[in-house]
């Protein structure tokens, strides 16, 4: 996203990823209309599969809760597809790619950025970390401090084309993403039907409850016993990634020479997750400080954009206060807000899901 802002407005521009696209990317593949906003993506002229999601179900002790809405309110993707879409948005703009790459270190000098990759040293006046949680200019700029309010997300996850017939089978229709929560109230599992593909996954913070692959069996056993996902289906194997989000201020998300965007500066939502809404609102800030200030200089300005539209942090405390209430209260809590159609609708999926907040 910031290589085409930047790359459209001119600007000489090195794309530097790690891996080749199209590449697989573990996701629950559900984008919300306002991130699609952010992005700059037509749902109608998009060219690959963009299923609409007007529902969406949470499964609780008592059945699934589902709320409806008159329109889209979110879309189901995949991933692999649309991020190569957003990588030959920035190539068709005149960006430079550079695939399969690893930045291996990067070294701030009074004028200019240094990356090292194979041995080899790019240059440039300025750079953007979009490296996820593990970003290397993250590090660069903030060394270990970067985890002292970093809170780790933890996921798996499998997507593997079904068939939309045999998909009819599990009682739950395409565009649906159905929410589990989980028992520790730390996380929550996901099936979601999305044409002829089923995403089935389950992420928790690592610093409490059972590990992963425990929950991810644990889950799977619940679908089965449901008669939701049938025994003789096989699905692909499951993918962990992780994740970062902030549990307190925030540091610099912008100074000499450099900006962080995305899960590099840990934007994600605390309680959801969602962090495509906030990538695209961070590069949209990011580029624009680029063209304001070309000479790269200071970008501390960005960071304090970024704050004024969506706080400097210091409320995602919240999740490690609520973390910290006995699990009765917060099995209580989580029950009555689910339970409830409105606080339903306007506190869980669209205050934290949907990004409103």
């Amino acid at each position: 996203m910031v290589a085409w802002k930047l790359a459209r407005a001119g600007r000489d521009v090195l794309l530097l990823d790690a891996k080749t696209f199209p590449r697989f990317k573990p996701c629950a593949g559900w984008v919300t209309r306002d991130a699609l906003h952010a992005l700059e993506i037509d749902p109608t002229t998009y060219p690959h599969l963009l299923i609409p999601i007007t529902r969406v179900a949470i499964g609780l002790s008592k059945g699934l809760q589902v709320t409806h809405w008159p329109e889209p309110v979110s879309y189901g993707i995949l991933r692999h597809e649309f991020d190569a879409f957003l990588l030959e948005r920035a190539r068709a703009a005149g960006a430079d790619i550079l695939e399969g790459h690893r930045v291996e270190r990067v070294i701030f000098d009074q004028d200019c950025v240094h990356c090292l990759i194979k041995g080899q040293h790019i240059t440039s006046e300025h750079i953007v970390g979009a490296g996820g949680s593990s970003c290397p200019v993250a590090r660069a700029v903030a060394g270990r401090a970067i985890w002292q309010y970093r809170t780790t997300v933890a996921a798996q996850m499998s997507e593997i084309p079904i068939g939309a017939a045999k998909l009819q089978q599990s009682r739950l229709g395409s565009g649906m993403p159905v929410l589990y929560p989980e028992p520790e109230c730390d996380g929550y599992a996901w099936y979601f039907v999305k044409g002829d593909f089923l995403n089935i996954g389950v992420g928790a913070l690592t610093r409490s409850g059972p590990a992963i692959p425990v929950r991810r069996h644990r889950f799977l056993q619940r679908l089965q016993r449901e008669d939701i996902l049938p025994d003789s289906w096989s699905l692909s194997p499951f993918v962990g990634h992780s994740y970062a989000v902030w549990r307190g201020i925030r540091p610099d998300l912008g100074g000499p020479r450099y900006l962080l965007v995305g899960d590099a500066a840990g934007l994600a939502h605390d309680l959801s997750g969602e962090g495509i809404g906030p990538a695209g609102i961070s590069a949209t800030l990011a580029a624009a400080a680029i063209l304001k200030n070309p000479t790269g200089q200071d970008f501390t300005d960005y960071g304090k954009e970024w704050a004024s539209l969506q706080g400097n942090g210091f409320s995602t405390r919240i999740g490690g206060l609520l973390q910290a209430l006995p699990l009765f209260i917060r099995q209580t809590a989580l029950n009555t807000l689910c339970g409830n159609p409105w606080l339903r609708r306007r506190w869980v999926l669209e205050g934290a899901f949907l990004g409103r907040w």
